[in-house]
């Protein structure tokens, strides 16, 4: 025996640390983790894919509902409709298409998950909770997408617009108003028993974002007070937005551009950040993963 092993007062060395990924500051055992959740997310979002498209009625939903929106629009444009009115048919066009392209289907799809254990099982796997929740919402916003530029193109022609006039805003108030989506659907799904329900259960929630984007009551016709709480509903700055990035203009039809733009882009933007952060923290702490009693 040597003896640095009969001296008990002598420290034994650390053991040594895991070997760090490069340039990542973690142990290459998370880095491979963390690598290997891709592939798994893009599996798990595949046959969700697969699933939407044999799931006729959902398919039928985030489809032909959205495309039939522009058309509502037809007879307000042929009347020789207000750049006014016609802001505010475009925000919610496409806030119509938020809610059932991706809110409405998202609800089904984590409701029919849950109820048939699905989402337990995944759970139980490899793929963390963030990748099991991820993957089925991924569908949904491809297809948003895909609907929103064809609603586009369809709305342009159809209705007499002109180009978008700031397409960064645009896209950052549709793409930010689609991810919003998704934990206001879990949330919902929480209070729904079964997918048959979620027809009952999506309804508060629907109202609140037609109103939230002036469809029900045109914002110039609301009292102060609840105009502008109306405001924080998410679908508000979805709409704000749509008409700043398509027509330039704000709410009383006034035209915004350069430092004043880029002021209510922000503040519209934090709004849906706000609600994006209180969503996932209620998904993160109270969503439920197994059957309701």
């Amino acid at each position: 025996m040597t003896s640095a092993t009969l001296d008990p007062t002598r420290t034994p060395a650390p053991a040594p640390a895991p070997a760090s990924a490069p340039g990542s500051g973690r142990p290459a055992a998370t880095a491979r983790v963390r690598r290997r959740s891709t592939p798994r997310l893009l599996g798990l979002a595949r046959a969700e894919l697969t699933l939407l498209l044999r799931n006729r009625m959902q398919l039928f939903t985030a489809l032909l509902l959205p495309l039939s929106v522009p058309f509502l629009y037809l007879p307000l444009a042929r009347a020789g409709g207000t750049p006014e009115t016609l802001a505010a048919g475009l925000g919610t066009m496409f806030v119509v298409a938020l809610l059932f392209v991706v809110y409405y289907n998202l609800l089904s799809s984590y409701v029919a998950r849950r109820q048939d254990l699905v989402l337990k099982r995944l759970r139980t796997g490899e793929a963390s909770d963030a990748t099991v929740l991820t993957a089925t919402a991924v569908p949904a916003l491809l297809v948003a997408g895909v609907m929103i530029v064809a609603m586009g193109s369809i709305a342009t022609p159809l209705l007499d617009l002109p180009l978008p006039q700031n397409p960064l805003v645009l896209l950052v108030g549709l793409a930010l108003g689609a991810v919003v989506m998704v934990p206001l659907a879990l949330v919902t799904a929480n209070f729904t028993r079964t997918v048959e329900a979620a027809q009952i259960t999506s309804l508060p929630m629907m109202a609140v974002l037609i109103i939230g984007a002036g469809a029900a009551i045109p914002l110039g016709m609301m009292p102060d007070w609840f105009g502008r709480l109306i405001a924080l509903v998410p679908s508000a700055p979805i709409a704000a937005m749509v008409r700043l990035g398509w027509l330039g203009i704000d709410a009383d039809g006034a035209v915004v551009t350069g430092t004043e733009l880029w002021t209510q882009t922000a503040a519209q933007s934090a709004i849906l950040l706000v609600w994006l952060g209180l969503g996932l923290w209620y998904v993160r702490t109270h969503l439920r993963w197994e059957p309701r009693g």
